[in-house]
């Protein structure tokens, strides 16, 4: 194998004191040794910062980037900035990675010449592992192949669930030219992930899936973002709809409408979910925030469009689909 390939590795950092030398560690102890580590410290009220530091003053190939708090997606844009490698790929800073994660992948991009290799992970809880991995065949996909079988749920699966590339942290992908313009929305907290290998998948001219080898340990943290009610949440999601909108609605290669649509689906389902078990509020609160929800023009639009029946999912959420629709039963 070539070692002259250099990989970038993002690291944005916030927060994240207990699991820091962990993760920074795995890294620092792979196989592949033509790295370069990027620690993003964004604005760590912790002794994250100082973790940092050390690490940078131990190993020539770690660089640190003090910032202001601004969110991962704003600290993995400064990464993205930073990188120097002929590829670039991300870790959070409270997971970690198996020791020939980075010389497997290597060895598989550049055997290929793929600009995008995908592994799978293991989430991990207090409690119990489970591997995290994707309906779609493993391989090598060229061009042609990428354009028949990966483009149909590229935004979102079939049964409305996300794609493939959902999780960056399993992608390593070729800092190039057609790459190197994709950034992160700044501002968005939730599924930012989504829109960014999107734009990845979109771009690419070659792809191989790597199923089964799960190489990253995702640590399941019920405190994360992903997991927290938050008031805002349902704005985000609408940020991130219009940016999707924006990009793919009329894309000439390909129609990625019904995804799009699929995309606002999956985020009402989880906005909605949260708003209707949630503590923080009260039941007229709840009422309130979920008739405007559903008031939303978009929301009556992509209802309007789309085919509740012949969606792959629940008998019981295409009932829960119908009272969304039609406004009936939503409060129980």
């Amino acid at each position: 194998m070539n070692m002259d390939m250099k990989l970038s590795v993002i690291v944005p950092v916030y927060k994240s004191e207990k699991y820091l030398n962990r993760c920074v560690d795995s890294i620092l102890c792979q196989t592949y040794v033509d790295l370069e580590i990027i620690l993003i410290d964004d604005g760590s009220p912790d002794t994250c910062p100082q973790i940092c530091d050390s690490y940078e003053k131990k190993d020539a190939r770690v660089i640190v980037l003090h910032q202001k708090n601004a969110g991962v997606s704003a600290a993995r844009n400064a990464g993205l900035d930073t990188a120097t490698g002929d590829y670039i790929t991300f870790v959070d800073s409270d997971d970690y990675i198996e020791p020939d994660m980075y010389s497997s992948m290597m060895q598989v991009a550049q055997k290929y010449s793929c600009d995008v290799v995908l592994c799978d992970c293991v989430k991990e809880s207090p409690t119990h592992k489970e591997l995290y991995t994707h309906s779609i065949r493993p391989g090598f996909y060229d061009h042609r192949q990428l354009k028949e079988e990966y483009y149909p749920h590229l935004l979102m699966m079939e049964n409305v669930q996300y794609p493939a590339t959902i999780s960056n942290c399993l992608l390593v992908f070729k800092n190039n030219a057609a790459f190197s313009k994709i950034r992160y929305i700044k501002g968005v907290r939730y599924s930012e992930d989504l829109l960014f290998g999107a734009m990845i998948m979109r771009k690419a001219e070659s792809f191989f899936y790597m199923k089964g080898n799960a190489f990253y340990h995702y640590a399941m943290n019920p405190s994360s973002a992903a997991h927290t009610f938050d008031k805002d949440k349902w704005d985000n999601y609408c940020c991130l709809y219009q940016e999707i909108r924006n990009l793919f609605w009329n894309d000439t290669a390909f129609d990625f409408k019904q995804q799009v649509d699929f995309c606002l689906l999956f985020f009402l389902y989880n906005v909605l979910y949260e708003i209707r078990y949630t503590k923080h509020i009260t039941q007229q609160e709840k009422k309130k925030k979920i008739k405007a929800i559903l008031s939303n023009h978009e929301v009556r639009q992509m209802f309007h469009r789309i085919s509740i029946l012949r969606l792959p999912i629940s008998w019981k959420l295409k009932v829960i689909t119908f009272c969304y629709k039609y406004r009936i039963n939503l409060y129980l």
